[in-house]
């Protein structure tokens, strides 16, 4: 009987997440982050390895419709694959898509497995690599579950994938968690103290 046990666990923990696990959608914003061949904000946000920071179009990539500050490319002349990996993580991930595609792939790994999405899956409205088309997109996890990576690339080593203006909503530091466990114990200490006080009055 535990062997059983042990073997449902082993397969539920195997199986595929959903895709409900991380919410996607066209659109989006925030606060722009800067990009540096370090990452987002030189690094503190997410680090970067691989692809390439341009801030002006090149023979090989060409920037985003709308982009503020720089992009990042990953493609054969640019880097192959652009990995950002956000300390510690992050719930909600938005950023513009630049001439979408067919071949551009974007995984998103989270606390919970890997995500994959593409210009078609999320039914951008032009995915022939369009270069004066950019598309917003926000990605948003559910409560409990962390964007741990971001992963740019092509399907086919060819062209190149651009991306920019991102915007990310940061995980609380462990250090911040304890803080806000903290007050909230010291706020409800207090209102239960006034509540016995005016008890007794």
């Amino acid at each position: 009987m535990k062997f059983a046990r042990l073997v449902l666990c082993a397969s539920a923990l195997a199986m595929p997440m959903s895709a409900n696990a991380l919410v996607s959608g066209l659109g989006g914003g925030g606060p722009i982050l800067t990009l540096t061949s370090a990452g987002l904000n030189g690094g503190s946000v997410a680090t970067l390895t691989g692809g390439t920071v341009y801030s002006s179009d090149q023979p090989i990539a060409s920037i985003p419709v709308g982009t503020v500050g720089n992009f990042l490319a990953a493609g054969p002349s640019s880097g192959a694959i652009a990995l950002l990996t956000f300390a510690p993580g992050t719930d909600y991930l938005s950023f513009l898509w630049g001439s979408p595609d067919v071949r551009n792939r974007l995984t998103l790994t989270t606390t919970l497995g890997a995500f994959v999405f593409s210009p078609v899956s999320m039914a951008f409205s032009e995915t022939a690599g369009d270069q004066s088309f950019a598309q917003q997109v926000y990605f948003k996890t559910d409560p409990g579950e962390f964007i741990l990576t971001a992963r740019f690339a092509n399907a086919q080593a060819i062209d190149a994938i651009e991306v920019s203006n991102f915007s990310i909503t940061p995980v609380p530091e462990p250090a911040s968690w304890a803080m806000m466990i903290g007050g909230f114990a010291i706020v409800g200490a207090a209102m239960r103290r006034r509540r016995t006080s005016i008890a007794f009055a």
